[in-house]
């Protein structure tokens, strides 16, 4: 392939990538806790014919947007939303860990506290934290989860406190919608930092709505100005090689 036309090719590729992310993240501007991509590139030199006068685009690990959402109140008993830095630590049926700030969270049939895609909510020790049927629960703003069974005069008790733990967000990959881990893979709930919870409350998404519509028309304009570079470029390519070579 013609080193012009190659280059329009990573262009449009690229533009096309970053077309996918804008749009995921306009999709999320709404979802819990969502935190914004962000697509990275970089110029490199492209020797074509030994001639360095031509750049590739080449892409880099997307990055994400660490900037917190608003804080939603909502005044239902089992919706938290980290107050400050820290992520829940959070564990799917085949014991995959990772971190959120989701917490809209529940009671599943088991008992056990869990999150909205029904991953378990780890406490203190890395343990899930299962409630007793038919009790009133309510969480702290420590992250300590008490229940009232629905008997009279009953008493409330402690059941656990929800972990959370302050990794190094530069060491963070994404894993999912709202869902993050380590770069080296392990989740390490070494770093646990005293729970600072907003009760009653979610995180929103820190999507700018009408900012993220604007980068996406943007990004559209881009992406048909890259297709249509290519084909210009292809086109001449064709003619130059119809030219009869005994004139």
């Amino acid at each position: 392939m013609e080193g012009t036309q190659y280059i329009a090719m990573t262009g449009m590729m690229a533009s096309a990538n970053i077309l996918d992310v804008t749009a995921n993240n306009l999709a999320n501007a709404s979802s819990t806790a969502f935190k914004a991509e962000r697509v990275a590139y970089r110029a490199v030199p492209f020797f074509y014919q030994g001639l360095p006068n031509r750049v590739d685009t080449v892409a880099q690990k997307n990055g994400v947007d660490w900037q917190e959402g608003p804080i939603e109140q909502t005044g239902r008993a089992l919706d938290v939303a980290v107050n400050g830095p820290g992520f829940f630590v959070v564990q799917d049926a085949g014991g995959t860990k990772a971190y959120s700030r989701d917490g809209n969270l529940d009671i599943n049939a088991h008992g056990m506290l869990v999150n909205a895609q029904g991953q378990a909510v780890l406490g203190a020790g890395g343990v899930p934290i299962f409630v007793p049927p038919n009790a009133n629960v309510r969480i702290a703003s420590d992250g300590t989860v008490s229940v009232v069974p629905d008997t009279p005069n009953s008493q409330a008790a402690d059941v656990g406190q929800i972990l959370v733990v302050n990794p190094n967000p530069s060491n963070l990959q994404i894993a999912g919608a709202g869902e993050f881990v380590p770069i080296a893979g392990v989740v390490s709930m070494k770093n646990a930092i005293p729970a600072n919870l907003i009760p009653g409350a979610l995180e929103g998404s820190n999507v700018n709505p009408v900012s993220c519509m604007v980068h996406m028309i943007s990004d559209a304009r881009l992406f048909q100005w890259e297709t249509q570079a290519e084909q210009s470029i292809a086109a001449n390519q064709k003619d130059a090689e119809t030219i009869p070579t005994n004139l």
